[in-house]
């Protein structure tokens, strides 16, 4: 079935149609919800909202641009819209960053049989987390341009924000992030002490990891183990391919029982 023959399916309140277009965006939503939130939870709740916002706008969509397009606009508007996080709280810059890795609190051997698994847990989330140093009109720009290699005509639609600037946002983020990770990181520059085998015992007691419930290392279908130099800087970031753990169609169908809610507006 095409885009327009499924859309206007589903304004109809065909549920097998509203299943299938829900899951055709759902993984870009989330993909994007958890880059920029870095908790797992927070990203699911996020995705949940952003898909109920899309499906109860669907009649606004006139086809002036892609699907996907559309769909990433009203995410981004949501994502830079929610309040402040916890983690953005915390990592209110990068020096504060750069002091939070240079403080270790266990041992910095690890020899368990996870090792690796952790220090992938780790690697991911440190990286992803590095991002919470951005404001969020640059962290947006920096994964849309630099990550998801979204083209500026495009994410600058998707942002509200003219071609040009939306070019100037994403060089600074690479700028900045660019010169953390140069400065700091030992994946991305071997000259750097840090190493995230080193900072597993510290990760476990200081809460940064749950070997319980790990928020990326076994949820994603493909990570990008060579570290590449800086289009490289990208490298680090967009072989990650992060599955949701929970099915939004049966939130949804729930949330959405009444079919009227999709011809509003």
């Amino acid at each position: 079935m095409e885009e327009k023959e499924l859309i206007k399916s589903c304004l109809e309140g065909n549920k097998q149609s509203l299943t299938i277009l829900v899951k055709s965006v759902q993984g870009l939503v989330f993909n994007l919800s958890l880059r920029f939130l870095w908790e797992r939870a927070d990203a699911e709740d996020a995705t949940q909202e952003i898909l109920i916002r899309v499906i109860t706008n669907l009649s606004k969509f006139k086809g002036n641009s892609k699907f996907n397009t559309w769909v990433y606009r009203i995410a981004a508007n949501y994502l830079i819209s929610l309040k402040t996080t916890s983690l953005e709280k915390k990592l209110t810059s990068f020096d504060v960053f750069a002091a939070d890795l240079q403080t270790f609190k266990g041992p910095v051997e690890y020899a368990l049989p996870d090792k690796s698994l952790l220090e992938e847990e780790l690697k991911t989330g440190c990286t992803l987390a590095m991002l919470q140093c951005l404001d969020r009109d640059l962290r947006m720009a920096f994964i849309l341009g630099s990550i998801l290699k979204i083209k500026s005509s495009v994410a600058a639609k998707i942002t509200g924000v003219k071609p040009d600037n939306f070019r100037k946002r994403v060089e600074l983020s690479r700028k900045l992030l660019g010169s953390f990770l140069n400065a700091h990181c030992g994946v991305y520059n071997t000259a750097n002490a840090c190493r995230c085998s080193k900072r597993i015992n510290s990760a476990l007691k200081c809460g940064q990891i749950n070997r319980e419930q790990l928020n990326f290392a076994d949820k994603v279908e493909s990570y990008n183990r060579e570290m590449e130099e800086l289009d490289g800087l990208a490298g680090i970031y967009n072989q990650h391919n992060f599955k949701s753990t929970e099915d939004m169609t049966q939130h949804l169908n729930a949330l959405l029982e009444n079919k009227s809610i999709l011809k509003q507006a």
